[in-house]
């Protein structure tokens, strides 16, 4: 279990875990192309063909038509959907531009991703193809004209090749897991996602979860890059976005150095790890703790961090974890955070590099007097400040006093 507070808001957390920073107020205009009550989302296109995802009120969706024109007011979240606060209607259309990318590719339908959101697409003898290709095939991006009817899927008229995406960013529901992958359904279509050797699915990700899934794509197999549970609550779960082939995510570090760093996402999501290229100068007080927003592309099927900003800089930040210690030294102490529940369940630590639990390692300050007992294995409660952008102890206590 991973607490963060910053300032002074306290934030109590599932499984690793984030306190965000103030989200962002943004306003949209568009044409509402799909509803999607499961998930309280208006797929909204503009004018250009964007796409994105509004999470409205139960009263704004009922009160919301598909072909309505739209200009939304409210918050940009870390997955890039927008909580809309204010609603305002401009008009109607029956036509809409979506530039969106091909997830599984039927006769009479395609389903297609945009904006983190996954829908159909209704194909008729009448649809013009690709300028006359004939086929179009997962992992490809397509600009969209359709007809929209009623609260139907639209209606392809003509498909536009637009080239192919090394990521895509869906939503659906977990239908199936195994030990290599797992399957999200949306819209009725499966699609199966590959997990990276060592990678588990958190704990709170189960069958029947409604989750947002970033996953690389190579041919026509997708390979996990993170997933979060897809909320209806009015908070920011965390995650990640997709933004013209590259990933954006905002959260705080878990571990960096050896020519990589980690992100956790979201109080739901799992971490995101990014390999550091040679050269890329690393902000000089990143440490474990710092809260940042990462952006990576896919380079030979790495994710490769292209940039990195720290987000708590002018902020006093206390975490407080507890777990296993798994190494302790004359100044510093490691600690492997419980994967999920209350109880810190009886792991042993040794799953793989999965999205489950978190290690931090904290500094131990000259003058600080340790429990009597503690040793590699003991359970803990640790909390620590960030000084000068390094994890520091400030309370710890031994919880399995009462032995094993």
């Amino acid at each position: 279990m991973l607490r963060i507070m910053l300032a002074a808001t306290t934030a109590v957390l599932l499984t690793p875990a984030i306190a965000h920073g103030a989200t962002n107020a943004a306003k949209i205009r568009g044409t509402v192309a799909v509803k999607q009550a499961n998930r309280h989302v208006l797929v909204i296109s503009s004018r250009n063909g964007d796409v994105e995802s509004a999470r409205v009120s139960a009263r704004q969706l009922r009160q919301t038509r598909v072909g309505e024109r739209l200009a939304l007011a409210g918050k940009r979240l870390a997955d890039g959907s927008l909580r809309v606060t204010k609603l305002r209607r401009l008009g109607s259309t029956r036509h809409a531009r979506l530039a969106v990318v091909v997830l599984n590719a039927r006769s009479r339908r395609l389903l297609v991703a945009g904006g983190g959101s996954a829908f159909s697409i209704r194909l008729t003898p009448g649809t013009r193809l690709l300028a006359g290709k004939g086929s179009v095939r997962p992992g490809q991006v397509v600009d969209a004209d359709v007809e929209l009817s009623g609260d139907d899927a639209p209606v392809g008229t003509t498909l536009h090749d637009a080239g192919d995406a090394p990521l895509i960013d869906f939503s659906g529901v977990v239908t199936a897991i195994d030990a290599t992958s797992f399957t999200v359904t949306s819209d009725g279509i499966a699609t199966v996602v590959q997990l990276p050797t060592g990678v588990v699915l958190p704990a709170i990700v189960h069958i029947g979860t409604e989750v947002e899934v970033v996953a690389a794509i190579s041919g026509s197999t997708l390979t996990l890059t993170t997933i979060k549970v897809d909320g209806q609550d009015q908070g920011d779960d965390g995650g990640s976005d997709v933004e013209q082939g590259r990933v954006k995510v905002e959260g705080f570090v878990t571990a960096f150095g050896g020519g990589s760093v980690t992100v956790q996402p979201g109080d739901n999501a799992s971490p995101v790890t990014f390999a550091v290229p040679d050269g890329f100068a690393l902000p000089s007080t990143l440490g474990v703790g710092s809260v940042v927003e990462a952006r990576g592309e896919l380079v030979g099927n790495v994710l490769t961090l292209t940039r990195i900003e720290l987000k708590n800089e002018d902020g006093e930040q206390e975490i407080e974890t507890e777990g296993t210690v798994t190494a302790l030294a004359s100044g510093s102490i490691t600690v492997q955070s419980s994967s999920s529940g209350d109880d810190g369940g009886d792991d042993n630590g040794s799953g793989g590099g999965g999205g489950g639990t978190s290690t931090l390692t904290f500094t131990i300050p000259d003058g600080f007097s340790l429990p009597a007992g503690l040793a590699v294995g003991s359970d803990v409660k640790a909390r620590g400040d960030i000084v000068g952008g390094v994890l520091t102890l400030t309370r710890i206590e031994l919880t399995n006093e009462d032995g094993d």
